[in-house]
């Protein structure tokens, strides 16, 4: 039936992953199987990729205090996980003591400002859709449209503040649970992380191991290089807002920093969205505020495209800034600001896994090659 044993291979495995595909999808259809499973991927899945994050950001850490070394001998790998955890820990206590005093503080004084910030913004729209500069512009949009749309957004923002107990009260005992769960599930990670690799090459046949040694010792390095690029990415563009904002006298100047560096772990697009709340509190102190905010924006976003960027991610992902856009796009589109997160560390993976298959397969053909030409 096959001419060759390649061709019986492939079909076998499309024969496999048909089977697999169409399983999948009867499964999908019946809700009271998908439910538990959903509900299961979704209380697990924040606490682990949030542990998951902190472990690649604290691993080289752990890695340094592994060589220190007490009267010629080295630490304990057990003594240098808790050594690295309280140190973790004590650099959490630490910011927390100096930062959320004053973004609560920040935060009240936005909910108290919140009827007024909403009347403010709507008097600033009303003002530049009537500034001749921007009518003689012509965009062809309709500013009735505009002011009803800005003050159909004021109307839900006024009213909905009222509404939103039930959020709040479900949100602070999500975010409570996680907050019990992540240092647990992140101890266990750096305590048995350097078991992973052993468990693994024990279910592969001994010719297999040292591939998959070699092949999860890049997925490990790649993934390790682009968290922790994004940690240092993260604070900088944080702290370097944060200055930028206090120095042009930004209202609310730390929870805005706060949500710059946050949104700038979505790479291209983040740094966008991190600088909307920012323009639209601008909006409501002055059009020179607005401009004094693009412009720190600008400088900060031009030291971390040239400096930070380049350093402690782009030279080791290698992936071209194309290629990340689309990656951006479709995963957007798809899964949200969940997938735009996680989309590039998950493709530079995968590229990662496609490029070893490639070489393994190319060095098991010339060998091939090789042997059928030995006399």
């Amino acid at each position: 039936m096959f001419t060759n044993e390649r061709h019986k291979r492939l079909f076998f495995w499309t024969i496999e992953l048909l089977a697999i595909a169409i399983l999948v999808y009867v499964v999908s259809r019946f809700d009271f199987l998908m439910r538990p499973i959903s509900v299961f991927i979704s209380t697990v899945f924040v606490p682990i990729v949030s542990a998951g994050f902190l472990y690649y950001v604290l691993k080289p850490i752990l890695g340094l205090i592994e060589k220190i070394k007490i009267k010629g001998k080295a630490i304990p790998h057990r003594l240098a996980v808790i050594m690295t955890f309280l140190l973790f820990i004590g650099v959490i206590v630490l910011a927390l003591a100096l930062l959320v005093p004053t973004l609560v503080k920040e935060i009240s004084n936005l909910i108290t400002a919140l009827p007024a910030f909403v009347n403010d913004l709507q008097k600033f729209v009303n003002e530049l859709t009537a500034e001749r500069w921007f009518r003689a512009l012509d965009l062809n949009v309709n500013v009735d449209q505009i002011k009803g749309t800005v003050s159909k957004y004021a109307a839900s923002v006024l009213t909905g503040t009222a509404s939103t107990l039930g959020v709040v009260i479900s949100t602070v005992t999500s975010v409570t649970i996680n907050i019990v769960t992540i240092p647990i599930v992140l101890f266990y990670m750096l305590n048995d992380g350097d078991k992973l690799v052993p468990t693994l090459k024990k279910n592969f046949a001994s010719r297999h191991a040292d591939n998959i040694e070699e092949l999860t010792d890049k997925m490990d390095r790649t993934i390790e290089r682009y968290i922790s690029g994004q940690a240092i990415e993260m604070l900088f563009v944080g702290i370097a807002m944060a200055i930028g904002y206090l120095i042009i006298g930004q209202p609310y100047a730390w929870l805005l920093a706060v949500i710059a560096g946050i949104t700038n772990i979505v790479p291209y697009i983040g740094p966008w969205l991190g600088v909307i709340p920012a323009l639209v509190v601008a909006s409501t102190q002055s059009m020179q505020q607005v401009i004094f905010v693009i412009i720190v924006m600008t400088i900060v976003q031009q030291i971390d495209g040239n400096f930070i960027y380049p350093n402690v991610i782009g030279k080791s992902l290698k992936i071209h800034p194309l290629t990340i856009m689309i990656l951006l796009m479709v995963a957007g589109n798809l899964w949200g600001i969940v997938g735009m997160i996680l989309i590039v560390p998950v493709y530079a993976v995968i590229r990662e896994i496609v490029k070893y298959a490639l070489k393994l397969h190319q060095l098991t053909k010339n060998v091939e090659q090789i042997n059928k030409y030995k006399p």
